[in-house]
């Protein structure tokens, strides 16, 4: 087993029965991938490892499954899944890793990433990101009961949608100096990251940045590192 493989954004819900089978066949098709890291967004919001849903109950099988079978899995907290603990990662056999890390693809060092540090544009939501990665709110917060954090959760996606819809074609993608501050601070030339649900690979002259796609009913998206080539790709 060679390859590392790079997914993210799939926002898995009870409303996404069509992404969460794609996810379930994704793994047993690429069952000897090496490495597989998921950069955020994995679910469409996590309010706790204490959430003991039936969706949850099966993917942390499928995962755990992936990891017996061999292959190690990494995963980085998104804007919608930032509660992601320890407990999670622990269940699925994973690495948790921080918001940044540098990593080695065929010996280039590679920044990877969720990619909402990036969007340096938009004020307000990077005030609000603030104040959701303090560590003593999110400790205050997963004292609530299960059905009050739903409820908040709740309403930060339907904020979000509300956003969105208001002007689709102004939603707030990477800032360029962030992105080139960010291959300057980490020494890196390749740069992998999702969030910003805008698939392509862009080549500068800092270096080369592949941003993941989201996943729908009909499409997923990957980024696959194998014989020294490192490619996004999309599939039915």
């Amino acid at each position: 087993m060679s390859s590392t493989l790079f997914i993210s954004d799939l926002h898995l819900s009870d409303n996404t029965p069509e992404i969460e089978d794609a996810l379930y066949a994704f793994l047993l098709r690429e069952r000897r991938m090496a490495r597989l890291f998921i950069l955020g967004d994995f679910f469409e919001y996590w309010i706790g490892d204490d959430d003991d849903t039936p969706l949850n109950r099966r993917v942390i099988k499928q995962l755990r499954a992936a990891s017996d079978r061999g292959t190690e899995l990494f995963l980085v907290r998104g804007n919608r899944d930032l509660a992601l603990g320890s407990v999670f990662a622990n269940q699925i056999g994973a690495t948790l890793l921080g918001d940044t890390t540098v990593i080695s693809l065929d010996g280039k060092p590679t920044l990877v990433l969720h990619g909402d540090t990036l969007c340096t544009d938009d004020i307000e939501y990077q005030k609000m990101r603030t104040i959701l990665h303090d560590p003593a709110w999110q400790a205050e917060m997963l004292q609530r009961p299960l059905e009050e954090r739903r409820e908040f959760a709740r309403g930060l996606r339907n904020a979000s949608q509300e956003k969105a819809d208001k002007d689709p074609a102004n939603i707030i993608d990477v800032n360029a100096e962030a992105v080139a501050q960010a291959f300057l601070d980490n020494g890196v030339e390749q740069m992998i990251h999702g969030h910003t649900h805008r698939p392509q690979t862009h080549r500068t002259d800092r270096g080369t940045r592949i941003v993941l796609g989201d996943w729908s009913a009909s499409k997923g998206w990957c980024v696959r590192s194998e014989n020294g080539q490192c490619t996004l790709e999309s599939f039915s």
